[in-house]
């Protein structure tokens, strides 16, 4: 799947999964590694450094949201439980970007991961305020 068709698949996605939590874990997971792999891929694409670092960032991008729209197990603990199935492609993300696409990739990582805090802090802040 080309990323720049990623979040309108994203988005469908979400209906495609159903609502049963474990068919929607297992969707989510397969993405994840789905991600990673065109994520060690976008290289052989031979795009310009400009388009190769937004397709970068578009995939880490794509895989935060699914940490923190998906991935999250349970909200109501002082930190979010997440599932480990979701969070590790996330994770190994990180190390292939920096190798593959040097301080570009790095810099991608930083940026989705700020992304990813930023809308877990606020997920979470809501739904505190929600139960109060």
């Amino acid at each position: 799947m080309n990323t720049q068709n990623g979040n309108v698949a994203s988005k469908e996605s979400s209906s495609r999964w159903g609502t049963d939590p474990k068919v929607r874990l297992s969707c989510v997971i397969a993405e994840q590694r789905s991600y990673l792999l065109e994520l060690c891929q976008v290289w052989n694409l031979q795009l310009s450094a400009g388009n190769e670092a937004e397709e970068v960032c578009n995939i880490l991008c794509a895989m935060s949201k699914n940490v923190w729209d998906e991935g999250v197990l349970d909200w109501m603990r002082d930190k979010p439980l997440l599932s480990f199935h979701v969070v590790q492609p996330w994770l190994e993300a990180k190390a292939h970007a920096a190798r593959l696409y040097g301080k570009t990739g790095l810099e991608a990582w930083t940026y989705a991961n700020r992304s990813l805090k930023d809308c877990m802090a606020f997920e979470g802040a809501m739904i505190r305020m929600d139960a109060s």
